[in-house]
């Protein structure tokens, strides 16, 4: 038998390959520390998609959410699914989102903690995963060896609303914002531009004072202007931002009347966060200014033919206390004037808008779909919200479709002032407390103000909700 198979004898006699049993070992032990490179490296990059859906399902969850006083919590969920669907097909990844991972509720931003709400509207919270108990765990290859054959994974992300500090006192403009000298700015207020924010000299702006536009070379100054402007240097800031009540605003139409005073009060209630102005418990009114033609009355309200200040034929004040008043003009020449304090009141209308003597509002709103440069204006004495050192309540809201103009003097207290045109407003506008002016255009601010931030006393202020990712 040996000598007919010598190569089969030779063959068990050998001892070439004795290591293979060590080999095979460390074959194994290569196989998985190569898994923990490849496998752990597959496991990471599943963790950042299901991140980045998580981040994108809970922004999308909070805008809709939040785009429409009427969205609900499901309408957001539904549009929040279907993103999330694009992002990570159930055919690919499993069910990594269910109508359970979105929550909303209320973050405290001390404690960092997310508290479920189901009827909130300012933060939400979603969930992703895959895993074992939905079937669509992470699969490793070169672990199996090992014996691990999956990871569990799951990211969270909770995303809230927020209003910018310069939407809440300050002068934010979409073009220019120019101010001239002798000013003086109070920790907190805020300066800023999407364009170019232009200073003369002679300024003072206190610690805490924000100064923003895009980038340095947007500062117009003098050329010795951050020396004479004191703290200006510290208060500078790079950056751009979305102005939602602009870009809203732009959206309400000039006319028809009927179509554009509707689309002006859809616009306010979305900018209030509940929906209502707390002072509106009477019905609606609807008023036509002498030469104006008579318009039918909409449910629940009549029709009064009033004078340009404001008079009804029998000489009393025509405009209905805690309710939204519609005045119609029939030419955009025509000029309403404000001769008295107005309180508790909002008035939406296509009239140019004047306050004269005596002329004031507080504890109200008024709204033009007039596109003129001054389509609100007011003379030295005009005041804007009630002097009260910034205590709740008694702010007013001025909104228009054109521009603003006001004389020297003018006194703004819980204020705000938002047009698409330029907003202008002249010297010594002392005692100024309480202050928002946002344009479209420019906000143009000649000398001698004196500018500080307010806080409690902002509380009626339109805003538009922006949103951000908090953990």
């Amino acid at each position: 038998m040996a000598q007919r198979f010598p190569a089969l004898q030779e063959f068990g006699h050998s001892e070439d390959g004795s290591m293979t049993a060590g080999g095979l070992i460390f074959t194994v032990i290569f196989l998985a520390v190569g898994g923990l490179a490849v496998d752990v490296s597959n496991a990471i990059s599943q963790r950042t998609a299901l991140q980045v859906n998580a981040d994108a399902v809970a922004h999308a969850a909070l805008y809709v959410r939040n785009k429409t006083l009427t969205a609900t919590a499901d309408d957001a969920k539904a549009a929040a699914l279907a993103l999330g669907e694009d992002n990570m097909p159930t055919s690919r990844y499993g069910r990594v989102l269910t109508a359970g991972d979105i929550e909303f509720g209320v973050w405290d931003a001390t404690t960092r903690t997310f508290t479920p709400d189901a009827t909130s509207r300012s933060a939400v919270r979603v969930l992703t995963q895959r895993d074992v108990e939905r079937d669509n765990e992470v699969a490793t290859y070169l672990l199996k060896f090992a014996g691990v054959e999956s990871w569990d994974v799951r990211t969270s992300s909770v995303f809230e609303t927020y209003v910018p500090d310069c939407l809440r006192e300050g002068f934010v403009a979409e073009k220019l914002v120019d101010i001239q000298s002798n000013n003086s700015y109070f920790n907190g207020f805020c300066i800023h531009s999407n364009d170019v924010v232009s200073i003369n000299s002679n300024n003072y702006f206190e610690e805490g004072t924000i100064v923003s536009m895009p980038d340095s070379g947007n500062l117009d100054l003098p050329g010795s202007g951050l020396e004479t402007n004191e703290g200006l240097a510290d208060a500078l800031r790079y950056g751009a931002m979305q102005i939602r009540l602009i870009n809203a605003l732009r959206e309400v139409p000039t006319g028809p009347y009927a179509t554009g005073t509707q689309a002006m009060w859809n616009y306010i209630q979305l900018a209030t966060r509940d929906g209502q102005l707390s002072y509106l418990t009477a019905p609606p009114r609807n008023i036509t200014i002498v030469n104006g033609r008579p318009r039918a009355a909409t449910p629940g309200s009549d029709v009064v033919e009033a004078g340009r200040d404001l008079l009804d034929r029998g000489g009393v004040l025509a405009l209905r206390s805690n309710a939204v008043n519609y005045l119609y003009c029939s030419s955009s020449s025509m000029q309403l004037q404000i001769r008295q304090a107005l309180s508790n009141v909002v008035m939406i209308t296509n009239c140019q808008i004047s306050f004269g003597n005596g002329g004031a509002l507080e504890d109200g709103l008024i709204a033009t779909l007039h596109t003129g440069s001054s389509s609100i204006s007011g003379s030295s004495d005009t005041r804007i919200g009630r002097v009260d050192d910034c205590a709740e309540g008694g702010g007013a809201q001025l909104v228009s479709l054109g521009g603003m103009n006001f004389a020297s003097g003018v006194s703004i207290h819980g204020g705000q002032l938002i047009a698409l045109k330029e907003i202008e407003f002249a010297a010594n506008g002392d005692g100024l407390r309480g202050t928002s002016i946002i344009s479209g255009d420019t906000v143009s601010g000649t000398s001698n103000m004196s500018m500080g931030l307010c806080g409690t006393g902002m509380g009626g202020n339109l805003s538009m909700d922006y949103f951000r990712m908090v953990q």
